[in-house]
């Protein structure tokens, strides 16, 4: 009996590990990163330099109205995460808003950000956790997590179900290998005015 439940504790694991496989980007995602990386800068944040350590990864984010599906124009959004070893290094140990890896930008006509960073490190003891905080303003609430398909499989998403404040970009790389991930957050309560 012993035997049985360790098997099938082990074929748990592996049809809950994370499926690390990058694709390439087709000639859609190609012309809609290109479309992204031409926006304004107002519209646009770098939250590391090019000798931050870690994978280049740039994140093309549509924001819209959770029950109108409209985009949300015109709203400043804050974004930060840890570093490539999973530490925020905050300047304020009780707020980790203050991560070293941070940038706000404000969303376009069509509810976009262009974001050029890192892939984050892995947070605390846990495997499968790597993830990007949103702070939108003037939303309740104000928090939205981007969680990536590739590094985010296993208990660490079994965890995430159902939580309408976390969501999944699948990866992909560029000819140069930068990892590129598309994601839509549908906010809430986006009526309220800074």
């Amino acid at each position: 009996m012993k035997m049985i439940s360790l098997l099938l504790f082990c074929v748990l694991c592996l049809q809950c590990s994370a499926d690390r496989s990058i694709e390439r980007l087709s000639d859609t995602e190609v012309a809609t990163l290109e479309h992204f990386q031409r926006m304004e800068p107002i519209h646009t944040v770098s939250i590391t330099g090019e000798q931050e350590p870690g994978e280049k990864l740039l994140l093309c984010v549509t924001f819209v109205d959770k029950n109108s599906k409209n985009p949300l124009v015109n709203k400043r959004v804050l974004f930060y995460h840890t570093n490539t070893n999973g530490d925020y290094e905050p300047s304020n140990a009780n707020d980790e808003t203050t991560a070293r890896l941070h940038g706000s930008a404000t969303t376009n006509s069509a509810g976009n950000i262009y974001v050029s960073t890192i892939l984050p490190g892995d947070y605390g003891s846990s495997e499968n956790n790597r993830h990007i905080h949103t702070g939108v303003f003037g939303a309740r609430p104000e928090a939205y997590d981007i969680f990536f398909e590739q590094y985010s499989r296993g208990f660490g998403s079994m965890m995430n179900s159902g939580n309408d404040q976390i969501f999944y970009a699948t990866l992909r790389k560029t000819k140069d290998n930068r990892l590129v991930g598309f994601v839509t957050i549908e906010v809430k309560n986006t009526a309220v005015t800074d």
